[in-house]
């Protein structure tokens, strides 16, 4: 079977996207199958045949970059003859259509443009009417590509009901949650590489570590937990918070920490090589996902990397999150609640046991069902079945 991904990957560049395609590709590259990948040049992973983008240099930017990059895709893959043809991108799936040969096309669907439509019409009201419109565009194009397809795989079963209801034939939706990669992401016994990473960060080497890692978008909701931090320090003053990452609100981020008084607080590193970012999640003690809450739920890189690392997790009680509470690994709050959300982390931070258990739990759960190798065998089962009829 020949298997040819669509998206174009890139190493991990601090962002579940990059990410995502990089250990997805990866995990896929194990199977005895042939893996094709669209790259740019010079991304090379082993396993798995990389078919660089070819434009002009003018056509970096713009319109005219889009066409070509769709014209690229077309053309290697008529080249290669794929039994499948994979994708998260829905103008992608589009090619599908246009191809000779009439692969089987999979869709993996990690949300769904209604919903985002429906959470940012709530967050802005009616100032961005033009953005409406194009997600409004996006959504009809997403139902029409899912319906076509020949397989859909959803990240989370809410995004799977929410196609159910809009028409999508339930039996060729499946759901296959994210992962992580557990081989890189693991507790860490390194106690001078991990205290020399505080001092670093200018962390005392005693001080209680809350963390959040991740993109500082509006969804991740990183201010609830500012907000709620005076309410720990006031329980315990020498609470230290990190946050590895970077985004359009970390301006914001860092202006509401010093507007509430706890810039002193917090240490904002901005984004860091993948590699080291198990490093930075084994210096934490707590740590941290209270995104907002979106229609179609969550299955969140972030969450399975913690848990991976065996950390224990204060997260928001929402779709995609359960796994914390069945495995008891962290805490569910409601982080809206600047007072729940400080009872949640004071609790773990004074409870050296209960940490240590979660975080046991944590990294048992990610290894047997959350990592990346678990995403691509499930997948190929998806694939083995389009192709079986």
């Amino acid at each position: 079977m020949q298997i040819f991904i669509m998206d174009t990957m890139l190493p991990p560049e601090g962002n579940g996207w990059t990410t995502h395609k990089w250990e997805f590709v990866r995990s896929l590259s194990k199977s005895d199958y042939e893996v094709h990948v669209m790259t740019h040049r010079g991304t090379e992973l082993g396993g798995v045949t990389t078919h660089p983008i070819k434009f002009k240099e003018e056509y970096k930017l713009g319109f005219n970059f889009k066409f070509m990059h769709l014209l690229n895709i077309l053309k290697n893959v008529r080249q290669c003859h794929p039994d499948i043809l994979y994708t998260r991108n829905v103008s992608f799936a589009l090619l599908a259509f246009f191809t000779i040969q009439k692969p089987k096309l999979i869709l993996e669907l990690n949300g769904l443009y209604e919903e985002h439509r429906k959470f940012e019409k709530k967050i802005y009201g009616k100032k961005k009417v033009l953005k409406n419109l194009k997600l409004i565009m996006k959504d009809r194009l997403e139902i029409f590509v899912a319906g076509k397809a020949n397989g859909v795989i959803a990240v989370t079963p809410k995004i799977k009901d929410l196609l159910i209801k809009r028409g999508i034939d339930e039996n060729k939706i499946t759901v296959v949650p994210n992962g992580a990669n557990v081989e890189l992401f693991r507790p860490m016994d390194d106690p001078l590489a991990i205290n020399d990473l505080r001092y670093q960060c200018n962390i005392r080497e005693d001080a209680p570590l809350v963390m959040f890692v991740g993109n500082l978008a509006y969804w991740q909701g990183v201010e609830y937990l500012i907000h709620s931090s005076p309410l720990v320090l006031k329980t315990i003053s020498n609470t230290m918070f990190l946050i590895v990452g970077d985004g359009e609100v970390k301006d914001e981020l860092m202006a509401l920490a010093e507007k509430i008084g706890v810039s002193d607080k917090f240490i904002f590193v901005g984004n860091v090589p993948y590699k080291k970012v198990p490093l930075y999640i084994n210096m934490a003690d707590v740590c941290i996902v209270t995104k907002k809450i979106l229609g179609f739920g969550y299955s969140p890189l972030k969450l399975y990397e913690y848990m991976a690392c065996g950390k224990p997790i204060v997260a928001t009680n929402t779709e995609g999150f359960e796994v914390l509470e069945q495995s008891n690994a962290g805490l569910l709050v409601n982080p809206e609640n600047s007072q729940e959300l400080a009872n949640a982390i004071i609790k773990l931070l004074r409870n050296d046991q209960l940490r240590e258990q979660m975080g046991a739990n944590g990294r048992k759960a990610a290894v047997a069902g959350y990592s990346w190798d678990n995403s691509a065998k499930k997948t190929i089962s998806v694939f083995k079945k389009v192709i079986n009829g």
